[in-house]
């Protein structure tokens, strides 16, 4: 099996069964559906998406989250992660925002503001339950900007970006007072954790020591890992090397590099180096888990 990285309008056929019209600009698109849609299993998305589920459920993963979308939902699912939908219930209804970073980017927003909205929390599986009145704003914004990428008006773009961002704010916000009403305060070991979560999902392929990531951040190394740990339970070592596992074990499911490639890929010295690395934390060589999968 190979490993997918889908455009949107490769998205819209699979799921959709249909191509967009071929003038039609696709980097920022609407799609409403109350047909039964086609399962997508183990992509990377190449753009962000958007799903408000407006009736019905269906089963999501989001690389190591699995949870159900079901009525009154939002979810973001970021560019780049291992993505799956199914399981679509017979009722299934939604609208799917389907747009690119660079579309958000052109707008009068700061770009690390901008990297900051788009950035989603893998801590946490990023799908929300919306009250009534968030809903139906949610929904009618969804609907602003189906109308003005259909229909081509004046400023059509500009106005579209308006709303995606309005979107993203009013995520974020939902985001930020279920982190405040958890037990994880916004203070600075937080800032910090978040940041370097954002280096590690960057630079997992080049850089594998906490003093490489804390040199760039100008942070001692203990004073990350205190961070690290107080705020997520495990080490911030741990962080990265997860990181790269998920990546790994991706490649080696669905993609048929060989072992070397893969090694080259995720920034080891050699294979040897990267087969040592991935038994110590998966108690399995990379051969075997990729013979495992096929199995």
């Amino acid at each position: 099996m190979t490993s997918e990285s889908l455009e949107i309008k490769d998205f819209i056929k699979r799921l959709f069964n249909h191509l967009p019209n071929s003038t039609e600009d696709t980097s920022c698109t609407v799609l409403h559906t109350n047909q039964y849609p086609k399962s997508i299993d183990a992509v990377k998305l190449n753009f962000h998406l958007v799903i408000l589920c407006n009736k019905g459920k269906c089963d999501t993963s989001v690389g190591h989250h699995d949870f159900a979308i079901q009525s009154s939902a939002i979810s973001i699912i970021p560019p780049h992660t291992v993505f799956s939908i199914k399981h679509f219930s017979e009722d299934f209804n939604a609208h799917f925002l389907l747009f690119k970073s660079d579309f958000v980017k052109k707008g009068f927003v700061k770009s690390d503001i901008m990297e900051e909205l788009l950035l989603i929390n893998p801590d946490y599986p990023p799908i929300f339950d919306l009250e009534a009145n968030d809903f139906n704003d949610t929904l009618y914004k969804f609907e602003k900007i189906k109308h003005e990428t259909e229909n081509q008006s004046p400023f059509c773009v500009e106005v579209s970006r308006l709303y995606v961002l309005q979107i993203l704010y009013n995520y974020n916000r939902i985001c930020e007072i279920c982190l405040l009403n958890s037990d994880k305060l916004i203070n600075r070991q937080y800032q910090v954790m978040y940041e370097f979560r954002k280096l590690v999902d960057s630079y997992f392929d080049k850089l594998k020591t906490v003093k490489e990531y804390a040199d760039i951040m100008n942070l001692s190394s203990k004073y990350i890992s205190e961070c690290i740990k107080n705020q997520t339970g495990v080490s911030a070592l741990s962080l990265i090397q997860n990181r790269i596992i998920l990546e790994a074990e991706f490649l080696l499911k669905y993609s048929q590099l060989t072992i070397k490639s893969i090694s080259n890929k995720l920034g080891f010295t050699s294979t040897s180096a990267f087969s040592r690395f991935f038994k110590g934390v998966k108690s399995i060589s990379p051969d075997n888990y990729r013979n495992k999968q096929e199995n």
